[in-house]
């Protein structure tokens, strides 16, 4: 966040942007949980993690070898953000095959090797980076708020053959608001297990949703006797 700038956006949205338009997901997790959230409680860096695993990325994970990496008493965390991280890191384990790393030198090193050889795999499948970066480049979004969401929600999860992730769902749904139904469709198929003609089919119950929610809603039209 420190390399920003000044944005119209807030850290959160603006990392989760970043994350969205990302190709490839590396997550380094030390002995700082770092700056949390209020809305969910958690850190913008297990946010992030959330994100990339919500949208299938290609994830490389890395945690701190605390038995022999040299850090300051400073940059430990302490207290409730300390189990936090603890659980978190525990999750990671579970979850991923880590890489441990001992100095800021076996970190550089491990990931430069990682990197280059994921990269290396992921051009043998053009096929889901053109679809991620179709997602990535869509900018028409017409931004929820958490009523309007919880609302939309609620009508709409029947629609779809899989269980669609909440931050896919909000993407797909701010996509369609914006007139990007193309990015929608590749947000959802990118994001669940979900072939891309279902996610069509779904987006297109969405869009006949929410035309019967907007006629509902318009005034009725004043008869001449009532003037």
């Amino acid at each position: 966040m420190e390399f920003f700038g000044a944005l119209p956006e807030t850290p959160k949205e603006e990392c989760l942007r970043l994350v969205r338009s990302a190709n490839v997901y590396v997550g380094i997790f030390g002995m700082r949980y770092g700056f949390i959230d209020t809305e969910s409680g958690k850190s913008l860096t297990q946010l992030e993690y959330e994100d990339a695993q919500a949208m299938r990325l290609p994830s490389l994970i890395y945690v701190i070898d605390e038995d022999s990496h040299p850090v300051l008493p400073k940059h430990v965390e302490t207290g409730v953000a300390a189990q936090k991280l603890s659980d978190l890191k525990a999750s990671l384990k579970k979850s991923h095959v880590v890489n441990m790393f001992s100095s800021p030198e076996d970190l550089s090193a491990k990931v430069t090797q990682d990197v280059v050889r994921l990269l290396g795999a992921l051009t043998k499948e053009p096929t889901a980076q053109v679809m991620s970066q179709l997602a990535a480049n869509a900018v028409r979004r017409h931004p929820l708020t958490a009523p309007r969401f919880e609302f939309l929600r609620n009508k709409v999860k029947h629609l779809f053959k899989h269980d669609v992730p909440d931050s896919i769902l909000r993407e797909a749904l701010e996509l369609i608001l914006g007139g990007d139904n193309m990015a929608a469709s590749f947000v959802l198929s990118r994001g669940t297990p979900m072939p891309l003609d279902d996610a069509v089919d779904g987006l297109m119950g969405i869009e006949k949703l929410l035309l019967e929610i907007l006629q509902r809603n318009q005034p009725q039209a004043i008869e001449k006797d009532d003037v």
